[in-house]
This record gives structure tokens, C-alpha cells and sequence, in this order.
């Protein structure tokens, strides 16, 4: 019995000591979404304000659904369009859980973005984030050897570890024509320390690129749009990693489909790790009765360690926006979900 309680103890230390390591030293740990045009704040805040006038958006994200106690995002935000001042602000909370340790990442931040009209078609928009972070981990729902050992109620290993927070700055820039656009953000501008252990640990630069481009099926109108189909692009760079969402959408209003990859096959991030991860599958229904808009994802594990282990990841959007008056739909850019 001993036996097995020890082999189960050392795994669980490894699990814990493996996810604090590839949180503080590879730095990989931002938060991501499927459905990242249904996030456009955490994209980019130069979508901020982006909406008639109000807008309250909810994220939730189970990645990994088949791993115990795998990666969940929660997120909502709020922005308002303030137009008589070219301006959008906005804030959002997000939440992000991963381990048996409940590794938290706790997250509030602030945005502004300010808008440019080029011409009647054409607007270019600039954008700032300002976070507050609070990573932790909790001790209290692991169990290790020393404490069987001595008795303790805690760990000694749990006094290496301590709550970090810190202030995060990120940036962004938004281009947008009749039927495409594109996007450039910049998050942990300022390299702010993220350790756990009180060390130095600097968070490098992420680089984000997105865009994309709408084809009209119909001849239509700008402000009634029924179908179309728009292919687009998220990029993200981090230190020596990559990734590449690739995808498109059919909309026959009020529902739309996607199908996306995500991966980069020709670049691989390590030695021995080919960077192709997942494909996935969106629906979304617009209820313009409620000016609302709904979307689900799933995507299918094609990476190494295999949909059968790791059961796919969910995703579900809910997108809400408040009009200052009752006004006929405005044409936007921007994919659905």
C-alpha cells in the first residue's frame, strides 16, 4: 500500500513541478482561444469599442477535456464605443486553471483604443492594454511524501513557491476595409517577472498578426449581409515559438460553420516536435431579435498526443451588444465568431 502511495505522490509532485516549469521557464502559458474574433479585446485592444455602442462578451474554453484537471479559460468583458470621441474603452477578467494544483492565472485589464477614419471604407485603429496578474498555486490540494513523513498539514517544498503579480502592458493596431482587414498586437511589452519562486523570469514579447478577407456570395447591401464566406489568419510568436491558425467561415444568416487548422508543420518549434496540433469545428447562430450571437468549437487533437488521450477541447462564446438606440444592422468586417 506504502508502495503505491509513494509512486502516486511522486507523480503527482512531477505533474506539479512539470506544470510550474513549463509555465515560468518556457513561458508558454497565455491563454489562447478557438474562437479568437469572439475575444477581440484579448486579441487586440485596438478593437476596443468595435460595437454599436455597448458590448459584453463571455469566453469559456476546456482544453484537453479528457486530461484530469486539464486547462480551463474562463473570460467576460465589457467595451463601449464612445463615438462622439473616436474613442473605445473597455476592461475584462479572465481566469485560467491548469493542474491537480489548481495553477491559477487571475487576470484584469483595462483598454483604450482610439479610431482613425481614413475614408468612408477604411479605418485604422490603435489600441493599449493595461493587466493586472495574480499567479498562484495551491498547495493545500496536493499531497507529497514529507508530509506522511512528518505529519505537517504543508509541504516544505511548498514554502519555494509564492503568489506573483504584476502589472502586464500590451499594444495593438487594427486596419479595416469593406471586406478586409488586418491586425497587429503586442502583449508583455513591458517583460514583466512571472516566476513563482521569486526569481527572475521575464515574460518575452508575444507577437500576434491576424487578418482576413470576406467574399460576398450575393449582391447585397452593406447593412444587409445574408451570406458569405471569409477565410482568415491568426499568427502568434513567442521567443522560439510559433504557431499559425489557419481557417474559414460559410454565413447563410442567421448560422454560420467554420473549419480551422491550427499548426505549423514546416517550422518545427523543438528538435523533436513537429508543430501540428489540432483541427477544429465551429457553428454560430446570430438571434439579431436579441442582438446576440452564440458560437461552439471543438477541436480535434492531431498532434502526438492524440484525440483518444486527450478527448478534444471545447469552446463557447457569447457575445451580447447593447445598442444606444434602435438602429439597422451596421456592416461588420470582422468574422461572426
Amino acid at each position: 500500500m506504502n508502495c503505491f502511495i509513494n509512486i502516486n505522490l511522486k507523480i503527482d509532485h512531477l505533474l506539479v513541478i512539470g506544470a510550474i516549469l513549463f509555465s515560468v521557464l518556457l513561458k508558454a502559458q497565455d491563454s489562447q482561444f478557438t474562437q479568437f474574433y469572439a475575444a477581440p479585446m484579448y486579441l487586440n485592444p485596438a478593437l476596443t469599442g468595435e460595437t454599436n455602442k455597448q458590448r459584453l462578451v463571455a469566453n469559456y474554453r476546456n482544453q484537453y477535456s479528457g486530461i484530469a484537471k486539464g486547462f480551463q479559460t474562463y473570460m467576460a468583458s465589457y467595451d463601449y464605443n464612445l463615438s462622439g470621441f473616436n474613442s473605445g474603452i473597455g476592461f475584462h477578467v479572465l481566469q485560467d486553471k491548469a493542474g491537480t494544483g489548481g495553477l491559477t492565472l487571475n487576470q484584469i485589464g483595462f483598454n483604450y483604443a482610439y479610431l482613425i477614419k481614413i475614408n468612408s471604407s477604411m479605418k485604422l485603429r490603435f489600441g493599449t492594454n493595461l493587466s493586472y496578474n495574480q499567479q498562484k498555486i495551491d498547495f493545500n490540494k496536493l499531497k507529497f511524501n514529507d508530509q506522511f513523513i512528518t505529519g505537517s498539514a504543508q509541504s516544505m517544498d511548498a514554502a519555494n513557491f509564492q503568489q506573483n503579480n504584476y502589472l502586464d502592458f500590451s499594444a495593438g493596431s487594427f486596419f479595416s476595409a469593406n471586406n478586409y482587414w488586418v491586425g497587429l498586437s503586442l502583449k508583455h511589452m513591458n517583460k514583466p517577472t512571472s516566476s513563482l519562486t521569486g526569481k527572475s523570469s521575464s515574460l518575452p514579447v508575444t507577437t500576434s498578426f491576424h487578418g482576413g478577407y470576406r467574399f460576398l456570395l450575393e449582391n447585397e447591401s452593406e447593412d444587409q449581409i445574408k451570406q458569405h464566406i471569409t477565410t482568415a489568419f491568426h499568427f502568434k510568436h513567442q521567443q522560439k515559438y510559433n504557431q499559425l491558425d489557419v481557417g474559414l467561415y460559410y454565413f447563410y444568416s442567421p448560422f454560420s460553420v467554420g473549419l480551422w487548422y491550427r499548426g505549423l508543420p514546416i517550422i518545427k518549434n523543438t528538435s523533436s516536435y513537429t508543430n501540428s496540433e489540432s483541427l477544429a469545428l465551429l457553428i454560430g447562430i446570430d438571434i439579431d431579435k436579441y442582438n446576440m450571437k452564440i458560437g461552439y468549437s471543438y477541436d480535434a487533437t492531431i498532434s502526438s498526443l492524440g484525440i483518444s488521450n486527450s478527448l478534444g477541447s471545447h469552446e463557447i462564446s457569447l457575445k451580447y451588444e447593447i445598442p444606444e438606440k434602435i438602429v439597422k444592422k451596421t456592416y461588420i468586417v470582422i468574422p461572426k465568431l
